[in-house]
């Protein structure tokens, strides 16, 4: 059978659509490591949509102009489809399954005494975590971010645990070796609630001395957390990000208000991420912040991820004269601790010192 003949008999827009969302399962199965999957999903889809888009044209041949333009509206609908549900599909079944990896490092590689212990959640998680003890009384919850573990805050912890503080580094829920399978900042709330009350046990740790530390969706955590428990007393928040759609528009933020147009997509991922994880979305991160003040809030924000510095800035005047923002302009998301070593373990060690630390 010839190509011409094969695409008379299956129909043109069957043939175009199984190659095009092939294409883009293609592009979505290398990016969440399933290609196969991603593959045949798209192939069939594409064809499924094609057969509906040729039957429709079938039944509309009468009117020659709708049935002139039936490549064009075609392409239209497929990708409004494809923006405004497929991707956020995509990117909400992603937020809530992090890929778990795992831990290649611990603090007693660089030269820390350390403890294995668990904490337990109020939703009934168990959540793994080393603990070093503090010399001064202060302790720092430290979190990781998205698909990450604890052991990315193995270099915060040794700059900290060095000049006396105590270290609680912890792998938030459905990462690392902790227990549970669905995962969102405004879940993760509860893991650092959790390690509160676990210092708060401890005879060693001066209850008006713990501080969190947090990446990217860990910073997020540790906010809305603040926001919850005032015993956490200070906050260095590396890397937050918009929680909910209303963090980044209502106005926009400067740096994406170029792309209002994607708005639809980002409300419905919200609204994909409430049905996949079965909760309900807290409210917007800037509006919980305010809850915070009047303790302080140090933002790191990097200035070659997107928008990082706008938020940081947005989410500091929520909070008020006690927050402050440090732009790094020439750094990656959460990557100032080693672009900028020193000036960052300074800045870090200067925050929870004056915060924790004063009589």
């Amino acid at each position: 059978m010839t190509i011409p003949s094969l695409i008379s008999r299956l129909g043109s827009f069957v043939i175009i659509n199984a190659l095009v969302c092939g294409i883009v399962g293609v592009t979505f199965g290398i990016l969440s490591s399933n290609l196969l999957l991603w593959l045949i999903g798209g192939v069939l889809v594409g064809a499924l949509l094609g057969a509906l888009t040729e039957a429709f044209f079938n039944r509309v041949r009468s009117h020659a102009r709708l049935y002139r333009m039936r490549m064009v509206i075609a392409v239209l609908v497929e990708v409004l489809l494809i923006v405004y549900l497929v991707i956020p599909i995509y990117v909400a079944y992603i937020e809530v399954h992090p890929t778990r990896f795992p831990l290649l490092v611990n603090p007693g590689d660089t030269g820390l005494s350390y403890e294995n212990v668990q904490l337990e959640t109020q939703d009934g998680l168990t959540l793994a975590a080393w603990y070093i003890p503090p010399r001064n009384g202060a302790t720092i919850i430290a979190v990781h971010g998205f698909s990450g573990n604890r052991t990315h805050v193995v270099y915060h912890a040794h700059a900290l645990a060095k000049r006396g503080y105590g270290i609680l580094a912890l792998d938030m829920r459905a990462h690392g070796e902790s227990e549970g399978d669905l995962f969102k900042p405004w879940m993760a709330d509860l893991d650092v609630l959790a390690a509160v009350d676990y210092l708060q046990h401890r005879p060693e740790v001066q209850l008006d001395r713990i501080g969190a530390l947090g990446l990217s969706s860990g910073a997020m955590a540790d906010l809305y957390a603040a926001a919850r428990d005032d015993g956490i007393k200070a906050v260095w928040a590396d890397g937050a990000a918009a929680a909910r759609v209303e963090d980044s528009i209502n106005p926009f933020l400067p740096d994406i208000a170029p792309f209002w147009f994607m708005t639809p997509m980002v409300w419905n991922t919200d609204r994909l991420i409430e049905l996949f994880s079965g909760t309900r979305a807290a409210p917007p991160l800037r509006e919980q912040v305010k809850r915070i003040a009047p303790r302080p809030v140090y933002f790191v924000a990097a200035g070659q991820a997107q928008g990082e510095i706008s938020i940081a800035h947005r989410y500091a005047d929520s909070i008020g004269p006690t927050a402050q923002v440090w732009e790094l302009p020439d750094a990656t998301h959460c990557n100032g601790i080693f672009s900028h070593s020193q000036e960052y373990q300074q800045r870090m060690i200067a925050f929870f010192d004056s915060t924790l630390l004063k009589p």
